[in-house]
């Protein structure tokens, strides 16, 4: 759900029926996914696999781990099938501006990631990239972003992001009303006909 509602989204600021025309194959938009090795990371590989099927030019940043989480492995097989293509070195991303970036490089459970080399390198890439950037499941605003985003895509609820987040998005990902009831939390489901929906003024 994740994978889905971030490609749509993002189709969505790449310019949509506008830019992404089947008859107008020159202009291909090109998008840099930056990823982790965690669920997060999955969640973005998947994003990057439907734009790929929607004629995005996709550039896939993922470190190279010994022991990767399956969800990982199995989208990463998936993803090979596309014509987007894979590096694991941050020095085979493009040194012009991108059309967007997508950051899917934190996980809450794994702060130290923050600490590795390749996380430092990738957020420093970014920031020199220039291109305008979405995150997907940011980090709560404690932990301090390394890449200003200028809009973030919460997943299932909304949590306290800082202002780094920029705009944010709710994606609904599909959690049944009774789950929220186990929980404690009173839930109507602000979705209506939408999967994304904006929580910023507009």
């Amino acid at each position: 759900m994740t994978g889905v509602c971030a490609s749509q989204m993002a189709l969505t600021l790449l310019g949509g029926p506008n830019r992404l025309n089947p008859k107008n194959v020159h202009q291909r938009p090109t998008v840099a996914l930056l990823c982790g090795p965690h669920v997060q990371g999955a969640q973005g590989i998947s994003c990057g696999r439907h734009l790929a099927n929607h004629d995005v030019h996709v550039i896939l940043f993922l470190p190279n781990f010994v022991k990767m989480l399956e969800s990982i492995t199995n989208e990463l097989s998936l993803f090979s099938k596309t014509q987007g293509q894979q590096v694991s070195s941050l020095k085979d991303l493009p040194s012009s501006p991108v059309d967007l970036v997508i950051n899917c490089l934190d996980c809450p459970e794994n702060a130290f990631l923050r600490d590795q080399p390749w996380y430092k390198a990738a957020v420093a890439w970014a920031n020199q990239n220039r291109a305008p950037v979405l995150s997907i499941d940011p980090p709560v605003h404690e932990v301090e972003q390394g890449i200003d985003a200028k809009w973030s895509l919460a997943l299932g609820l909304p949590l306290p992001l800082g202002e780094h987040a920029g705009r944010i998005y709710l994606c609904d990902i599909g959690i049944p009303q009774q789950v929220f009831q186990e929980v404690g939390i009173s839930y109507h489901s602000p979705f209506g006909c939408k999967f994304v929906i904006p929580l910023h003024s507009a």
